[in-house]
């Protein structure tokens, strides 16, 4: 698992960039897009990797992406399963929660991990 405490200014904007360009190519047709678009741009704190989905900001997602509240929340599990984005708080039905954006380690094929040139 990648370190995704943010640091100093840009780090946590840096990864947030990275990370929405992973789930793009992840999840190349799909409303997860979008979902992840609002998630590291519009519900991130700026300079973080967390973005708190209390009520406001889950409003405001919906209407962004047109989804209903059971779909977000698939979106949101579905973000989760993929390793994309870490649950860090629960707030035991009220919102979605705080979350940080994470990333899977990268997969490495065995040809790229033996041959040096490659």
């Amino acid at each position: 698992m990648i370190d995704t405490a943010g640091g100093a200014g840009g780090e946590g904007d840096a990864f947030a960039a990275i990370w929405r360009a992973r789930v793009h190519q992840r999840f190349p047709d799909s409303q997860l897009r979008q979902v992840a678009d609002y998630l590291a741009t519009s519900a991130r704190r700026p300079g973080t990797v967390t973005a708190e989905l209390d009520p406001y900001t889950v409003h405001r997602l919906l209407l962004a992406v047109g989804l209903d509240p059971a779909e977000l929340r698939q979106a949101v599990t579905r973000l989760a399963d993929a390793g994309m984005l870490t649950q860090i708080h629960d707030c035991a039905g009220q919102h979605l929660g705080v979350h940080t954006l994470t990333m899977p380690p990268h997969p490495v094929t065995s040809t790229l991990a033996t041959d040096p040139g490659a």
